[in-house]
């Protein structure tokens, strides 16, 4: 499993509606891999009528909804809880002011605790921006250039990487792979070390500059750069330099987690996955490569809010670092948008900018998303699967901008971007399909784009087809 940007999802079609919406246009692309556990379970307990709602009052810690849009979207947010199980937190700002932000749904159902502002969940891919500003703090401080090669860290690098560029790994334009060959998974027990080592190893996808394709591998050789540099562990980095400036306690990996914090549960349909600190501290205590620095960091709304401020009022990096991270660097293949630093960066329809975060691991959801131009915010992280936040976030922006649900993307129904999803998809819904390398090799089909199989796994989720999509999640994973 791994974490993942998701950040295909064509959001400027939503964040741009206007009285014309009718003739919105949404393409929803699921970037992310895919825990798939168990069938589907749904309990609707007597006791939450009683007991469950007092708790509810009790830990959600004075919602903000600051005007009658935002009473629009919480009535809406309630309703989806109440129908579809939809658990989560929503935070809006506008203007550095919050006008939104409120959990819903149960954070712990095991033990009756509501996910509320406070509450601490996975925000995957998005941890990629926090590893960016990492960068851009070493840059300030004179520390390293955006145009230092690797071989400046690494002097053993090959000559095929050697003078791959800070740069090009910020913008995913390095020709390393989305992830290391036969990988273990984010919780793989893997050094500093023996990751650059696989990672030089292995051919580039592309000549460096050539072109920008995704990659969680070159965000880690950024985390490591971090480490080298600062002679300080990543997260203790992240801590020291850029949220202790904006008074963030609470973002990290949460590992060894303090009495009182309340990390949210992931639930795959229902069924509990536990917490990823759980799955960390299980596979070796720490955070691994596979995972750090690219994906992973547990935040709250609260510190959200306080991110997202730090960054816009330049209160963690200065005006020209913050500038240069949000500045279009370089086209993404196959897509009309650009990587920034750590981001996507595209328009609206109203031509106003579009900052885009994502992130997931299949089971918790979230998007981060700056509209500066409008001076406006917004971040929703789920916990539940099956109503996640690449789901209702379309939904969201519709009711902020217009009152209305134009098209409801809750409701759609997903289409394969590529044709050799729908080839991988009909051979493994074929009954005889119990192990999919083989089906695959018999076919004398090789698969080297894992967003293939990303589209064919959030299809099997949608379908709710637990045990096809078992297939396909031991394939890519093991």
């Amino acid at each position: 499993m791994h974490c993942h940007l998701s950040h295909k999802i064509a959001f400027h079609h939503f964040f741009s509606i206007n009285n014309s919406s009718t003739n919105i246009f949404v393409q929803i692309l699921l970037c992310m891999r895919f825990h798939f556990y168990g069938k589907t379970i749904l309990i609707l307990m007597l006791m939450f009528l009683t007991t469950g709602i007092n708790l509810y009052s009790q830990y959600n810690n004075a919602p903000v909804i600051a005007n009658d849009t935002c009473k629009t979207i919480d009535n809406y947010l309630s309703q989806l809880e109440k129908e579809k199980n939809f658990s989560g937190g929503l935070l809006i700002i506008k203007n550095g002011k919050k006008i939104f932000s409120k959990g819903y749904g149960w954070a712990d159902k095991e033990n009756k605790i509501p996910f509320t502002s406070t509450t601490l969940a996975s925000m995957g891919s998005i941890t990629k921006a926090f590893t960016a500003a990492a960068i851009m703090k070493l840059v300030e401080e004179n520390k390293l250039s955006l145009n230092d090669p690797i071989k400046k860290f690494f002097p053993y690098a090959p000559a095929d990487k050697a003078n791959v560029t800070i740069h090009q790994l910020l913008t995913h334009s390095s020709g390393f792979h989305e992830f290391l060959q036969n990988d273990g998974g984010d919780y793989e027990v893997i050094d500093s070390d023996a990751f650059i080592k696989r990672a030089f190893t292995e051919p580039l996808a592309f000549t460096p500059g050539e072109k920008a394709v995704y990659t969680n591998v070159g965000m880690s050789i950024l985390g490591i750069i971090i480490e080298q540099v600062s002679g300080l562990d990543y997260e203790a980095f992240l801590q020291q330099k850029l949220f202790a400036p904006a008074c963030i306690k609470n973002i990290g990996y949460h590992v060894a987690h303090n009495a009182g914090e309340v990390i949210a549960h992931g639930y795959q349909n229902g069924k509990d996955w536990g917490t990823i600190p759980a799955h960390i501290a299980a596979a070796g205590n720490q955070p691994y490569w596979n995972l750090k620095a690219n994906g992973g960091l547990e935040i709250s709304l609260d510190d959200m809010f306080l991110w997202a401020n730090a960054i816009t009022n330049n209160t963690v990096l200065n005006k020209a670092s913050t500038d240069k991270m949000f500045t279009p660097q370089i086209l993404e293949e196959g897509y009309n948008d650009y990587f920034g630093y750590g981001c996507n960066i595209g328009k609206t329809r109203r031509n106003t900018k579009l900052i885009d975060n994502g992130g997931s691991n299949g089971i918790y959801f979230a998007r981060l998303i700056r509209l500066p131009d409008e001076g406006l915010v917004f971040y929703l992280i789920t916990n539940e699967s099956s109503i996640n936040a690449n789901m209702v976030l379309p939904n969201v922006t519709q009711l902020y901008f217009t009152g209305q649900i134009a098209q409801d993307a809750t409701q759609m129904q997903h289409q394969f971007e590529d044709p050799m999803s729908k080839m991988i998809y009909e051979i493994v819904l074929k009954p005889e399909t119990k192990d999919l390398k083989e089906a695959l090799a018999k076919e004398n089909i090789t698969v080297n784009d894992d967003l293939i199989l990303l589209d064919v796994g959030q299809k099997l989720i949608e379908e709710k087809n637990t045990d096809k999509a078992l297939i396909l999640y031991k394939y890519y994973t093991y």
